[in-house]
């Protein structure tokens, strides 16, 4: 641990810096990207209160000013929020180093930030050893504070025929509770899988710190692995997989390994189905150079949904899945599938190259109408387009490449107009600020990255890191919506575990869900303004807790503009005895 002009104490967990934020100011008038900003990029930071008309960056070691510039005289109004914002943009200074934003006369100084080109590895690799520490099924034991004994290790109960069970052990918590569903599971493992598809240069073994390490395959695969596993097995012997596995009804708070409550095992749908089928395509591509045995199960189990599919032409159940009578809680109901089948498809075409797969896509791809909706567990059809994208010029279709490729650039374009349009330069409408915002912020961060990749069109990447520092801090708030990451982050998420754990610091990594102006607790409305519609409360599940899907995009994000150092992260190991 090391202390920074007394303002804040970093600890580590498996190379990721987190921060106890304990002395950090609710709602500074100064934000920044608390993490900070790489050399090359823009550089701007928002000002709630002008309070001069230049301003000095200082070293935050040695108090010299370092460089000096002006504000923008003219503000900026933000609708989400009703600020009025005006613009530090120090894009030309690059030299690195860890800094502050002093107001020239004035006693207001910005929280600390770096400058690097590794500055986002923190919030990355925080974001995917979260996932270990979301594992059901086993114990957590890497020397941390959030170790914990083994959980829900019995077999689950069929819902319909409770004297017959099935062990689905594994999988990941969902989200602040213990319940496991197939859609997010499915998604989650996908962003997991199409990073190290796009960037494996960065991902090696033992870079987590997870106790796959030293298997000589990248800890991102093994953590995915947990996922895929899971999934694999709430698939029944006619290819058709289950949707969920849950608690009937919610009965209070409990420590993963003290919840006694009896899980159930629900009825197939054809959404966890043709999920499976795509996120199990896709990952037996990436295993057979690690485990051969591994990537033909994979695929078999694809194939299998896939012959589901075909016979179950409509979608099941009828009008989608829904939780039946006398159960309460997440559902994650969807009344089309088309776009997951899309999905399947084409991600089937990449792993096997059979011609029907593809006959398939041409056929059905302009159903769910192109690149128009961010991501989502709900929203696949993103995925099932960028992955066509890489199918070899001499198989895909031009046509259909170039529908693709014009619905991306309009709707990129439309978002990037969006971000133009706002103070904060966030990609959210007003009327957006519904539950899981922080998601569809970055599932539209995502997408303007696949953009990118698509176009080479800097502006894309631009408009995404916009959003990734809004994630960090700058916003509203002046508040990480990462616990464990940045000096001012969140402290008290609707995390189960970390709400009972004896220790007062949450397991780090997770995105809470952000603004809600439409659910709300007891009633209450928190603010007039939709993107001020937050509060750090552990109780309010509507704005406050995290879910893996949630973080899957976030560190899908964080982590495509990280640089991943390698170093041995069992030096990195956050332990009891050291906390503050």
């Amino acid at each position: 641990m090391k202390g920074m002009s007394g303002i804040f104490i970093a600890a580590c967990v498996v190379g990721t810096s987190f921060v106890l934020n304990d002395d950090a100011p609710e709602s500074p008038s100064i934000l920044v990207d608390q993490m900070g900003y790489r050399p090359g990029d823009k550089k701007i930071v928002f000002l709630k209160e002008r309070g001069s008309n230049e301003y000095n960056i200082v070293d935050n070691y040695s108090d010299k000013v370092v460089h000096k510039g002006k504000i923008h005289p003219i503000g900026v109004a933000d609708a989400n929020t009703g600020d009025m914002l005006f613009v530090i943009d120090f894009s030309k200074f690059k030299k690195v180093g860890t800094y502050r934003i002093v107001l020239k006369d004035s006693s207001q100084h910005s929280l600390p930030f770096s400058i690097d080109k590794d500055v986002y590895d923190q919030a990355a690799l925080s974001a995917l050893k979260s996932f270990y520490y979301q594992r059901c099924g086993s114990a957590i034991d890497d020397g941390s504070l959030w170790e914990h004994p083994i959980c829900h290790s019995r077999p689950a109960r069929y819902f319909a025929e409770p004297d017959e069970v099935k062990n689905v052990t594994g999988g990941w918590h969902d989200a602040g509770d213990y319940n496991k569903f197939v859609p997010t599971t499915a998604v989650s493992a996908a962003f997991l899988l199409s990073l190290y598809e796009l960037q494996r240069e960065k991902f090696f073994d033992g870079q987590m710190g997870i106790p796959e390490k030293h298997n000589d395959v990248p800890d991102i695969l093994d953590e995915a692995r947990w996922g895929l596993e899971w999934l694999m097995k709430m698939q029944e012997a006619d290819g058709g997989v289950a949707h969920k596995v849950s608690i009937k009804k919610w009965t209070g708070e409990h420590l993963p390994h003290t919840e006694n409550d009896t899980q159930y095992l629900f009825s197939r749908s054809t959404v966890a189905t043709a999920d499976v089928a795509a996120v199990t395509a896709l990952a037996a591509r990436l295993f057979h150079r690690y485990d051969k045995v591994f990537a033909r199960k994979l695929l078999q189990s694809s194939l299998k949904a896939w012959e589901f599919l075909e016979a179950n032409p409509s979608i099941v159940p009828e009008g989608g899945f829904k939780n039946p009578d006398g159960v309460e809680g997440g559902e994650y109901g969807d009344s089309n599938d088309n776009d997951e089948r899309l999905w399947a498809s084409v991600e089937l075409l990449k792993a096997t190259g059979n011609p029907k797969f593809h006959d398939y896509f041409l056929q059905h791809y302009q159903e769910v109408g192109g690149v128009n909706y961010a991501v989502s567990w709900q929203n696949v059809q993103n995925f099932a387009y960028y992955s066509y994208l890489t199918v070899p010029v001499n198989v895909n279709n031009y046509q259909t490449r170039s529908f693709i490729i014009s619905t991306m650039s309009i709707y990129c374009d439309a978002l990037l107009e969006r971000i133009n349009s706002n103070g904060y330069r966030y990609v959210l409408l007003p009327e957006q600020q519904y539950w899981g915002s922080n998601s569809v912020a970055m599932g539209h961060a995502y997408d303007l990255i696949m953009g990118y990749e698509a176009t080479k069109h800097q502006r894309y990447l631009e408009g995404a890191l916009d959003q990734l520092h809004y994630m960090l801090g700058r916003n509203t708030f002046g508040l990480s919506f990462v616990t464990g990451v940045g000096v001012n982050a969140v402290k008290h998420p609707y995390h189960q575990f970390s709400m009972l754990s004896e220790h007062d610091v949450p397991v780090p990594g997770m995105l809470v869900a952000g603004c809600n102006a439409y659910s709300r607790l007891n009633g209450k409305t928190i603010s007039q303004f939709h993107g001020r519609s937050y509060e750090d409360s552990e109780k309010n599940y509507y704005v406050n807790e995290p879910a893996i899907n949630y973080t899957a995009s976030f560190m899908f994000v964080a982590s495509y503009f990280s640089s991943f150092r390698r170093f041995d992260t069992s030096e990195y190991i956050y332990t009891e005895e050291e906390q503050p």
